[in-house]
C-alpha cells in the first residue's frame, strides 16, 4: 500500500513536471518555477474532479478565475486553450465578487485572505472548485490548497467543502493529497 501510494505520487509529479516544462526558442527547457508547477497542478487536478452533470453541459469553456493578486505571472499561459472534459480552458483575472458565480474554478490569492469568508459565502452551494495556496485556506473552506513541504509542492483537500459545492473528487486524487478536517482544522 505504501509502495503504491509512493508510486502514484512519483507518477503524478513526473506528469505535472513534464506538463509544466516550457521549451525555449533554442529547444532547451527553462527552469520550472513554483507557479509553473502550480499551474500544471491546477490543470491536472481538474481531471480528477467531477462537476454535477448539468453544470458544464451548457458551457463551451471551463473558466478559471484568479481572484486578487495574480501570483502566476505568465505560468497560466501554458494551459490556456487546452481542454478539460471537452471544454476549452479560459483564464481570467478579476477582483469582482459578482462575476465569480459564472466560473468553474476559482483560484483565491493570498491577497484575499481578509475576505475569504465573504468570498466563500458568495459562491456557497455553487459547483465551483476553489483553490488557494495560503495557510489555513483548506481549514476555512477552500477545496484544494497548495503548500510547500520539504521544498515540494503538495496539496490538501477539504472534502466537506467539495461536497457542499456538489463536486466529487476521485479517490486517486484523495490518496495523493492531505485530507483536512474543517471542523477542527487538524490534518488526517
Amino acid at each position: 500500500m505504501v509502495f503504491q501510494k509512493k508510486f502514484l505520487v512519483v507518477l503524478l509529479l513526473v506528469w505535472i513536471a513534464s506538463a509544466a516544462a516550457i521549451p525555449t526558442a533554442h529547444g532547451q527547457e527553462k527552469a520550472i518555477g513554483e507557479y509553473d508547477v502550480k499551474a500544471a497542478f491546477l490543470y491536472n487536478l481538474t481531471k480528477f474532479i467531477e462537476w454535477p452533470d448539468k453544470s458544464l453541459d451548457q458551457k463551451s469553456a471551463l473558466t478559471i478565475y484568479i481572484l486578487g493578486d495574480a501570483p502566476f505571472g505568465n505560468a497560466l499561459d501554458a494551459i490556456r486553450g487546452k481542454t478539460i472534459k471537452g471544454k476549452a480552458i479560459v483564464v481570467k483575472k478579476t477582483n469582482s465578487l459578482d462575476i465569480l458565480k459564472h466560473g468553474d474554478i476559482l483560484f483565491i490569492s493570498n491577497s484575499e485572505k481578509g475576505r475569504l469568508e465573504q468570498i466563500l459565502k458568495g459562491i456557497s452551494g455553487l459547483p465551483i472548485l476553489t483553490v488557494g495556496d495560503t495557510e489555513s485556506f483548506a481549514e476555512n473552506g477552500v477545496i484544494v490548497n497548495f503548500y510547500i513541504e520539504d521544498n515540494k509542492i503538495r496539496f490538501e483537500i477539504n472534502i466537506e467543502a467539495a461536497k457542499r459545492a456538489g463536486l466529487r473528487i476521485s479517490s486517486n486524487l484523495l490518496r495523493l493529497g492531505k485530507i483536512i478536517s474543517p471542523q477542527t482544522g487538524e490534518k488526517e
